[in-house]
């Protein structure tokens, strides 16, 4: 199956798997994601929710900049016109793309973004209108928060096409459109397009076990017995 099937049953069945996912938390698909031979996954640790409740789930929509002078109004507008090209749900990753401390994301762009489908965004660089973002509730991860303005100092090269963004157990992760983005209060991992599904249910299937094991361990069961019944992985 394709998790990223365009048609409209496919947007569909790609919204139930997000809200599958949201009901899961980073470190188990992290360990999934590693005992499936994928550990590399997990973003760097200094890319971090604008709130402690905010949660990703979605594929991947890629931009990728590049530090820039310019302030060529037309820039401007191919960036908007990216935006119609998203559709629900997506995650929209944007890489760093500049070495200076410019904000890449704001409010106006969360706005735009979610009205043509997007339901979060990781930004691998500043984000400002933070307070607006989280009374929107729409779920942003970035490395920093400041005022300043990108443009004439950073401009979009491309979208949809394989990025880089910073990682915690490599120095960076390749991001393709269609990868899965999850996040939450512990962090961001990015889980391969191919591997959506198979991550999916194998931590729900680790879930179950989970509810079990808390029961017993709640309870005062023999801890090590009760970690031999129910080993994880």
């Amino acid at each position: 199956m394709n998790p990223a099937n365009s048609t409209n049953g496919g947007h569909t069945e790609m919204a139930s798997i997000c809200e599958r996912y949201r009901k899961l938390y980073g470190g188990l698909i992290f360990d999934v994601l590693e005992h499936m031979g994928h550990p590399n996954q997990a973003v760097s640790h200094k890319l971090t929710a604008l709130h402690a409740e905010m949660k990703l789930a979605g594929p991947a929509f890629t931009v990728k900049g590049t530090v820039s002078t310019e302030k060529d109004e037309s820039k401007r507008y191919k960036r908007l016109a990216m935006i119609k090209q998203m559709s629900f749900p997506c995650i929209e990753v944007r890489d760093a793309g500049t070495p200076f401390h410019v904000a890449l994301y704001g409010e106006l762009s969360a706005t735009t973004a979610r009205a043509h489908g997007a339901v979060g965004a990781l930004v691998d660089g500043g984000v400002r209108d933070s307070s607006h973002l989280v009374k929107m509730e729409f779920p942003v991860f970035c490395r920093y928060r400041n005022p300043v303005e990108a443009f004439g100092r950073w401009m979009m090269l491309d979208y949809q096409v394989p990025i880089r963004i910073h990682g915690e157990l490599s120095e960076s992760i390749i991001v393709h459109p269609g990868d899965f983005i999850f996040g939450d209060f512990d962090g961001v991992v990015v889980i391969p397009r191919d591997l959506t599904i198979p991550v999916l249910e194998e931590c729900e299937r680790i879930i179950g076990i989970e509810d079990t094991a808390r029961v017993e361990f709640a309870r005062g069961d023999d801890p090590v017995a009760v970690f031999e019944r129910h080993k994880r992985l």
